[in-house]
């Protein structure tokens, strides 16, 4: 039946409408979702080299078993075969190793390039960071640490991760490094610290330098070993102060970055921190365990370890730029 409306015959106008748009939503990989990818495939990769090193290794065995039996066989052809196997078999090693000995080691070092840039992403993110720069190829040296005073009879520095910037418009210095001590084979000495490290410059006016140390009472690590020459001027428990004998660090120091650093609590992979003020010039050495230093190969990364590596980073700089 026709429509009342519409006479019998009259052509009529069909509006199409317009397909309906899937709204498309971006997923957003987290920082440890990414470096979990990356960290998958690196480790797929060194597994499947490792196979495959593993099948050439007993394949380049067997090769040499069957060339000394041709070798040493009476049968000059045999030998001829054998000798000519056994050039072939060490041009072919030769090849392998050239084409692929810097492979896995490219791989590893774009991978931690990865983790690094990864990181600091969520590690700078915060709005009162500024100016945010980093050189890869850029190393702290021993003087940068040992000028400290903090730590002493260190013989070598490892560092990777330097990043500058400003927080609040206090411009500071940022690495991840370790103070290492010589050690033979023998005796294995483990290192004075490994951690993060900041130092930025402040605009106190004083003679001498104040030590801050916040450490597991139970089982204390990376203590300061270069303070002989100061006094202990605050011990409680978890919480010691040292400087020249005889001054009081409350004249220098604000209470209001002393309560900041009481904030950071000494626990899980967080091992101790040492904070030093010189006059116009602050530091801090934040020691953590394997979890947060490490790079993650095997195990995927500990996002609640390096989520509060973070919030410690921020009440150091909140406690440093104090004002």
């Amino acid at each position: 039946m026709l429509d009342e409306n519409i006479k019998e015959n009259e052509p009529v106008e069909v509006k199409e409408e317009a397909p309906a748009v899937e709204e498309q939503s971006v997923v957003t990989k987290t920082y440890d979702q990414v470096i979990e990818d990356a960290r998958k495939a690196l480790y797929k990769s060194y597994m499947t080299s490792r196979r495959v090193s593993n099948i050439l290794m007993f394949v380049v065995v067997a090769a040499i078993v069957g060339i000394m039996f041709m070798v040493i066989n009476n049968n000059q052809v045999l030998k001829i075969v054998g000798y000519s196997l056994a050039g072939v078999l060490l041009v072919g090693m030769i090849l392998f190793y050239v084409l692929t000995r810097k492979n896995f080691p490219n791989k590893t070092k774009d991978y931690v390039a990865l983790v690094s840039k990864t990181l600091n992403s969520e590690l700078f993110k915060n709005q009162e960071f500024d100016e945010i720069a980093s050189n890869p190829e850029e190393k702290l040296g021993l003087d940068d640490l040992i000028g400290d005073s903090v730590y002493q009879e260190a013989t070598g520095i490892n560092s990777r991760n330097v990043v500058r910037g400003t927080y609040k418009k206090h411009h500071f210095l940022y690495s991840e490094a370790a103070l290492t001590r010589p050690s033979t084979r023998k005796q294995q000495v483990p290192p004075l610290f490994v951690g993060k490290y900041i130092s930025l410059p402040n605009d106190l006016k004083f003679d001498g330098r104040f030590v801050v140390v916040i450490k597991n009472p139970k089982e204390p690590l990376d203590l300061p070993n270069a303070v002989s020459d100061l006094a202990v001027l605050e011990d409680k428990d978890d919480f010691m102060i040292y400087g020249p004998e005889g001054s009081n660090y409350r004249d220098v120091i604000d209470n209001k970055v002393i309560s900041q650093l009481k904030k950071l609590q000494i626990g899980g992979h967080l091992l101790n921190v040492n904070v030093v003020f010189w006059s116009g010039h602050s530091a801090a050495y934040i020691s953590y365990d394997d979890t947060i230093m490490s790079v993650p190969f095997e195990k995927p990364l500990d996002k609640a370890g390096f989520d509060q590596s973070f919030k410690d980073l921020l009440i150091c700089l909140n406690a440093l730029t104090e004002e």
